[in-house]
């Protein structure tokens, strides 16, 4: 890629996407996504508009032949009614206009091939677009793992900061926590040796 093609990437990239880092890999797939996207449909216009030279070619051979037809019957006239010279120019159109039919053949065979060649591109260049869609599907999907390990990351430090503070809500709370997991141990302590004293009695 070259330098100007980049920074213009950049620039559109920032219009788009507000970015605060113009160098957002993220914001440049999606701006290459969009040129891509346009980059097809003028292809596909230019098909369309090849499509319509092609009729008007088709048609162009047809008239031509007509007019070679109705050349060739009035020379024909023209030799029975012994006006040579009429003939001659009816026979000369009619050549002209038999040139001219070649001629819009050939550009009918040079349509056809521009054709199939953007054809081809529209499908490479479709296929590349499925392939960047996938890439930015999959950049969206790190950056909310991104996003979501950053708030992780805040949270704990927010609650490391509150035990390294001494809040008392937050230090209460885990305090609490601590008393009831050692009631729990001390009860289960008592209800084993009231187990063995019971076990002793009946004994």
């Amino acid at each position: 890629m070259s330098i100007t093609t980049r920074v213009q990437r950049l620039v559109k990239a920032s219009i788009h996407e507000g970015l605060e880092r113009m160098e957002d890999p993220l914001a440049l797939l999606k701006q290459d996504i969009r040129d891509t996207k346009d980059l097809i449909r003028k292809k596909k216009d230019q098909i369309a508009k090849q499509e319509r030279m092609y009729t008007t070619f088709e048609r162009s051979i047809e008239m031509a032949g007509k007019l070679a037809e109705k050349r060739q019957q009035q020379a024909t006239v023209a030799i029975e009614k012994e006006e040579e010279d009429f003939a001659r120019r009816a026979l000369l159109e009619k050549r002209h206009a038999l040139g001219e039919q070649e001629k819009y053949r050939a550009l009918i065979e040079q349509n056809k091939e521009l054709i199939a060649s953007l054809n081809d591109e529209v499908q490479e260049l479709e296929q590349s677009l499925h392939y960047k869609a996938e890439q930015q599907q999959e950049l969206e999907q790190q950056k909310e793992v991104a996003k979501a390990g950053a708030e992780l990351e805040k949270m704990f430090s927010r609650t490391s900061r509150s035990f390294k503070q001494g809040e008392p809500e937050v230090f209460d709370q885990w305090k609490q926590a601590a008393i009831e997991i050692e009631n729990d141990d001390l009860k289960a302590e008592i209800e084993e040796e009231l187990a063995q004293l019971k076990a002793s009695q009946k004994s």
